[in-house]
């Protein structure tokens, strides 16, 4: 199960999909209130959720097909 922090950046990297580095850790603690995203994000990578990319983060695609088809919903 996922904690809030966790949900919460995947939900950004939900409607986002793909994020550079630097951008996506200065929003989620400023705009999002994520104390710690890079720690967070590490930890999405680790479980498949987010896969990194060159200078950026991208949702994987597992994922948007869970989202597309409705199995996967990210409520608080």
């Amino acid at each position: 199960m996922l904690t809030p922090g966790e949900r919460r950046v995947l939900k950004y990297f939900i409607t986002y999909r793909s994020v550079g580095e630097l951008l996506a850790v200065r929003e989620l603690r400023g705009l999002y209130g994520v104390k710690e995203p890079l720690k967070v994000i590490n930890r999405l990578v680790e479980l498949g959720l987010l896969e990194r990319g060159i200078g950026c983060y991208n949702v994987s695609r597992k994922v948007m097909d869970y989202v597309k088809r409705g199995v996967l919903r990210l409520e608080d």
